[in-house]
């Protein structure tokens, strides 16, 4: 008690409202969950050792294995997977992959298991059969709409003389049909005034690399047919041109005017080929232009009709 005779005030304990509870709660969870994810981590990376440190083993004892495996066995191991991964990735392994990986062999092997060689082709018919493998994996024809199903599509320098170019389902008037190919099912037409178009081939954007086009040098083969009308009589000519980066011209193949007269044996559907080889190192295009014309002058599509052209580049 004080001097008045009055009782000495006794300190209570402060009452916490329930937000306030509420708070404490929070911190108190909130301390919690910073210690939680450093534990957590902890336990992450330590699983994360272990997985990496039996995936490290697993490599060494699968590489061990390998290692001890005989060549022809290895080498059927390896023609299992994909070239672009045996060049990329399976030829830096070691010497040993190395050697096998740019050998003929494996190659060979390749070639026969996807049916590109005989069963049995013998190693010293190629001097490189991974070059082989490449080519014949990209062997197409790199003319697109070669024969007129969608319509002009894909033609350059397209010159209409007379009427112009006009695509027409076979056999057409006085003409005949395509029996080399029945998925031929059009042909262009040419008009009385030559009519001519082309297409360039990017050899790059098609998937051959300079190295293979310097150095191996793969023929070059451009195909085309040709027909006249049983009704009038006709011109066709083909030129065919190897060109480097900045155009120049390496090799060149033109036909020259050929005439196909009316009503005879060369109304029929004709071939024309031809083959570069030996062109030298540079190519990086090739240049596709035909065209044609009819020899009487009369109005419409009497002139020479071409199909099925194509540019290959074989193994």
């Amino acid at each position: 008690m004080d001097g008045d005779g009055e009782p000495e005030s006794v300190g209570q304990p402060e009452e916490v409202s329930p937000e306030g509870q509420q708070e404490e709660a929070g911190a108190q969870e909130a301390s919690a969950g910073e210690e939680r994810p450093e534990e957590e981590e902890e336990a992450e990376e330590a699983e994360e050792a272990e997985a990496a440190a039996a995936a490290a083993a697993a490599e060494a004892e699968a590489a061990a294995y390998l290692a001890e495996l005989p060549e022809p066995l290895l080498l059927r191991v390896l023609a299992e997977l994909p070239a672009a991964q045996l060049v990329q990735a399976c030829r830096l392994v070691c010497l040993r992959w190395k050697e096998l990986v740019d050998g003929a062999p494996l190659w060979l092997l390749k070639c026969q298991q996807e049916g590109l060689v005989p069963e049995g082709g013998a190693e010293d018919e190629r001097d490189h059969w991974q070059q082989f493998y490449f080519l014949s994996k990209r062997r197409r024809n790199l003319l697109r709409n070669p024969c007129g199903e969608e319509d002009l599509e894909g033609w350059c320098d397209v010159e209409h003389g007379g009427d112009g170019w006009r695509v027409e389902d076979l056999p057409g008037d006085c003409g005949v049909e395509f029996i080399h190919d029945e998925s031929v099912k059009k042909y262009f037409a040419s008009s009385f005034e030559w009519c001519r178009k082309a297409q360039v081939v990017d050899l790059q954007a098609e998937g051959y690399w300079e190295e293979l086009l310097d150095t191996t040098q793969p023929a070059i083969v451009a195909k085309d047919w040709y027909s006249g009308r049983g009704d009038a009589g006709c011109l066709y000519e083909l030129t065919v041109k190897l060109l480097s980066e900045h155009e120049d011209v390496l090799a060149e193949f033109s036909s020259g005017q050929v005439a196909v007269p009316p009503d005879s044996d060369e109304a029929g559907w004709i071939q024309i080929s031809h083959t570069f080889t030996d062109y030298g190192p540079g190519l990086r295009f090739v240049r596709f232009e035909h065209g044609g014309q009819d020899s009487v002058y009369w109005k419409g599509w009497f002139g020479a009709r071409v199909t099925n052209s194509s540019v290959w580049v074989e193994p």
